[in-house]
């Protein structure tokens, strides 16, 4: 499965980077 943020804000893609589950970043 690979899960993807949708959002810009930088401190909830440094929290799943971190968590390492994320696999990609939207930022509509």
């Amino acid at each position: 499965m690979r899960l993807f943020l949708d959002t810009a804000n930088i401190e909830h893609i440094h929290h799943g980077v971190r968590l390492g589950v994320i696999s990609g970043v939207t930022t509509n």
